[in-house]
């Protein structure tokens, strides 16, 4: 965190103890240590809270991603699906075309030979 080395550690004791005194430099180095902990701490907790946002939004934009997909691969099935519908249509109608076409007779003078008997009595 902080780029100090042996001999500037000792300069600093050497200063505080002919600031402080013998009495107090215990106590003073007890609470420095304190708060050199505490400011450890929050910083730690800081960049976990920070890395934990980042991987949220990450997470986020890749939720996004996939619910774009989705959306676009919806589209493409409905879309395939009307196709489809529309030609299952087109065969239908070819089918009852052609099966109303064979059902028909080619001389409109003559009597319909496929009749039922019944159909026969009634007229």
């Amino acid at each position: 965190m902080f780029d100090i080395g042996f001999s500037e550690l000792l300069l600093f004791g050497v200063i505080a103890l002919i600031v402080l005194g013998p009495e107090k430099l215990p106590q003073a180095a007890r609470t420095a240590g304190q708060w050199y902990a505490k400011l450890r701490r929050t910083v730690s907790t800081l960049q976990s809270e920070i890395e934990a946002e980042l991987d949220l939004a990450e997470t986020r934009q890749q939720m996004q991603n996939e619910l774009a997909k989705i959306r676009q691969t919806e589209s493409d099935m409905k879309r395939e699906l009307a196709e489809m519908r529309g030609s299952m249509q087109k065969f239908e109608d070819s089918q009852n075309q052609s099966l109303d076409a064979s059902h028909q007779p080619t001389d409109p003078h003559q009597p319909n030979i496929s009749s039922s008997p019944i159909e026969k009595v009634n007229e």
